[in-house]
C-alpha cells in the first residue's frame, strides 16, 4: 500500500500578504509605522506612531509586530510577512534576540503561534 504524500506548502497558498515599513526620527526617538494587508479582496493600509524608539531596526520590528497583531485581530489564519529589514527577518527566522529588541522579538514569535501558517 502506498502511503499518501504530503502536499508541499508554499508561502503563497491561501495567505494574505503583509508588507511592513517604518520611518524613524533619531533626534526625537519617534517612528512612523506602516503596513499593508493584501488579499483577494484588495489591499488595506494601516499606520501608527511609536514613541521612545531607539533605533531604525526597533522601528522596523515594531511595524512588523503591529502588522501581525492586526492580522490576528482581523482573523487571518495564514500570513506571509515581508519587510525591507533583512537583519530583522533573519533574527526572526533564527529565533535569536538582537540587542534592545528582546521584548519585541519575543512578542512577534509569541503572536506567530496564533496562526495556522506564517512565513517571513
Amino acid at each position: 500500500m502506498k502511503s499518501p504524500t504530503a502536499q508541499k506548502l508554499t508561502p503563497n497558498a491561501g495567505c494574505v500578504l503583509v508588507k511592513t515599513d517604518a520611518a524613524w526620527k533619531e533626534s526625537l526617538n519617534i517612528a512612523g509605522l506602516g503596513w499593508t494587508v493584501e488579499n483577494q479582496s484588495g489591499t488595506a493600509q494601516f499606520s501608527a506612531p511609536a514613541h521612545y524608539v531607539k533605533t531604525a531596526l526597533a522601528a522596523e520590528a515594531l511595524a512588523l509586530r503591529e502588522a501581525i497583531w492586526k492580522c490576528r485581530e482581523l482573523g487571518h489564519a495564514r500570513i506571509r510577512c515581508e519587510s525591507d529589514s533583512a537583519v530583522l527577518i533573519k533574527a526572526i527566522k533564527a529565533k535569536t534576540s538582537l540587542a534592545g529588541l528582546y521584548g519585541v522579538l519575543a512578542d512577534i514569535l509569541s503572536l506567530s503561534s496564533c496562526f495556522e501558517f506564517i512565513f517571513f
